[in-house]
């Protein structure tokens, strides 16, 4: 005699064709991508935003009247 065979579980091979997945990026990524665009932004300005000291870039001081 044959052992009993457990019956197969009808939701799981629908699961399994739905290919269901995240609807949207997570935070991680999007802050990473963030943080190479400003980097980006940065490198490709004529003045470096790391070298400037408050006061002494010359758009601060074309502003003062």
């Amino acid at each position: 005699m044959k052992p009993k065979i457990k019956p197969r579980n009808p939701f799981v091979a629908l699961a399994k064709f739905r290919k269901a997945g995240a609807h949207e990026k997570p935070a991680k990524a999007l802050r990473r991508k963030e943080k190479q665009t400003l980097a980006k932004t940065a490198k490709q300005s004529p003045e470096s935003w790391h070298n400037c000291i408050p006061g002494g870039c010359s758009y601060a001081m074309a502003s003062v009247g």
